[in-house]
């Protein structure tokens, strides 16, 4: 099984420490986030993680800002998004540089070690895209003017945002693009909508698609299986209901991978080893080791750093006593 994580880890903003970086600072060319997405990778790959992500630490780790900052019609007022008029793509792109960093992160990671990692542990190392869906975005932005209702914002978001996931595809060596979609599982989603608005998002896109949904699926599992996507990451160690109905509901699930949340990552504690292993234990008697990627249920950013460490430590060791 391959590991990796969901999106945020904690970090702490640097200030520029030595000449070459004080320099930049004056010339206002010293970046701080990237400095940060350094710092992320490294601990997700000195804890054994396999795909990585860059930590999504932009806006402090807003997921909804980070993007709709970029966005033609979409501004930010008081820390919220606001839509202003017809949301059309950005001028530039928005992921490419910090995936590129992580990327370059982990190529430096794979030359040092290389003496220490097989073969197959080097190939199965990459970094991910992660990007908010349409849902998520619009749900979580104010609508001003132009749009009479969110469906219809949801839509022309996916239409314009596609251009994002193709420069992921052509500008980056992502192994997969992972679309968060949050609000799914609240109630206040149309999930026709959700569906058609990731189809349009993904449209022409080859690389594997994943979508995580956080909380309870009890009443969208059935949607989340017929989404055209290759897999579905969900949360498992805190919500274990969800193990529950995908474990009696697996034929609809045919053909789907799974980001198999196996941390909870609402609790500032590393997880009870023996329960994570149990949890991780019975997900392969129902899924089969092909079809899992474990990781945390959701993002690590609210917990201290040496706990967040200490999740993914713990998961990996546990996938190499599966490995092994």
């Amino acid at each position: 099984m391959l590991t990796t994580v969901v999106g945020s880890f904690p970090f702490e903003l640097k200030n520029p420490n030595n000449f070459s970086d004080k320099i930049k600072h004056v010339f206002g060319v010293y970046d701080s986030y990237k400095i940060a997405i350094k710092d992320i990778v490294t601990a997700e790959l000195n804890a054994g993680i396999d795909i990585v992500g860059d930590g999504g630490v932009r806006e402090n780790m807003n997921m909804i800002n980070i993007f709709s900052r970029h966005m033609q019609g979409m501004k930010i007022e008081g820390g919220t998004t606001v839509i202003k008029s017809k949301i059309l793509p950005s001028h530039n792109d928005i992921t490419i540089k910090d995936i590129n960093t992580a990327k370059k992160v982990l190529d430096d990671y794979i030359i040092k070690h290389e003496d220490d990692l097989t073969e197959e542990e080097i190939v199965n190392k990459g970094v991910k895209g992660i990007v908010t869906g349409p849902s998520t975005m619009i749900c979580a932005s104010r609508i001003e003017s132009f749009y009479k209702n969110k469906n219809d914002a949801i839509i022309d978001y996916a239409h314009a945002f596609n251009s994002e996931l193709k420069a992921i595809e052509e500008k980056t060596e992502a192994k997969y693009i992972q679309i968060d979609e949050p609000m799914l599982s609240t109630g206040i989603v149309d999930m026709s909508v959700a569906h058609e608005a990731i189809d349009i998002l993904t449209d022409d896109i080859e690389l594997p698609i994943a979508v995580h949904a956080c909380g309870d699926i009890s009443k969208i599992y059935k949607d989340l299986a017929n989404l055209n996507v290759d897999i579905l990451d969900l949360e498992f160690a805190g919500n274990y209901d969800n193990f529950k109905i995908l474990k009696n509901n697996i034929s609809k699930f045919k053909g789907k991978k799974f980001g198999f949340g196996c941390l909870n990552s609402a609790i500032d504690q590393v997880d009870d080893k023996y329960r994570t292993r149990d949890l991780i234990h019975k997900a392969v008697n129902v899924l089969g080791e092909d079809n899992i990627i474990l990781d945390p249920d959701c993002g690590l950013g609210k917990l201290s750093r040496e706990n967040a460490f200490k999740k993914l430590q713990l998961m990996c060791n546990l996938n190499k006593e599966f490995n092994s």
